[in-house]
C-alpha cells in the first residue's frame, strides 16, 4: 500500500509541477503572445481612399520606425517618426494604431509588444522595410527628399536593384 501511495504522488506531482511551472513563468520560457502583424500590401491600402495621403501621418494610424539613428538617417518610410520622437510625445499617440517597423522585423515587434503592454494598440510591420522595397515602395531622407539608399542593417540582407543598400 505505501507503495502504490508513493507511485501515486510521484504521478501527480509529475503532472502538477510542470503545470505550475508554466503556468508561472510561461512567458519567460514561452515567450508572450504574438504581435498582431499587417503585411506591406495591408499598409498601402489603409488610405486607398485617398492615395495623395498614403504617407502622412493621420489621425487613425501612425508608422514608427524603432531603428537606431545611423540606419533611419539613411531612408525612411515617408511619413514615419522616429523612436524618439515617439517617445517625447506619446500622450498624443494614444489613440492611434501604431504601426512598428525596423530592417526586418525583429526589433520592431519587440518594441510592438511593449506598447501593447503599456496599452497602445501596436502592429508589427512583418518584413518591415526590406518588405517595403521589395514592393517597390518610396523612401524618403530625413529631409523628406527621395533616395533609393536604405539601411540593411548588414550585408547579409539583399535589396532589389533599383535600391543601394547601405551598411
Amino acid at each position: 500500500m505505501p507503495r502504490l501511495f508513493a507511485i501515486s504522488v510521484a504521478a501527480l506531482l509529475f503532472v502538477a509541477i510542470p503545470t505550475i511551472l508554466v503556468a508561472q513563468f510561461g512567458k519567460f520560457f514561452f515567450g508572450s503572445p504574438a504581435v498582431p502583424e499587417v503585411t506591406v500590401q495591408q499598409l498601402q491600402k489603409l488610405n486607398a481612399k485617398q492615395p495623395e495621403e498614403l504617407y502622412k501621418i493621420n489621425e487613425q494610424y501612425l508608422i514608427l520606425d524603432v531603428r537606431a539613428p545611423e540606419e533611419y538617417q539613411v531612408s525612411m518610410i515617408p511619413g514615419a517618426i522616429t523612436q524618439e520622437q515617439f517617445e517625447k510625445n506619446q500622450a498624443e499617440y494614444r489613440n492611434r494604431t501604431i504601426i512598428v517597423y525596423c530592417t526586418i522585423g525583429y526589433r520592431s515587434e519587440k518594441y510592438a509588444k511593449k506598447l501593447i503592454a503599456d496599452g497602445f494598440i501596436a502592429q508589427n510591420f512583418k518584413g518591415s522595410i526590406l518588405d517595403w522595397c521589395r514592393a517597390g515602395m518610396p523612401l524618403v531622407t530625413m529631409q523628406g527628399e527621395q533616395t533609393n539608399r536604405v539601411h540593411t542593417y548588414s550585408s547579409e540582407y539583399k535589396v532589389p536593384p533599383n535600391y543601394t543598400a547601405v551598411y
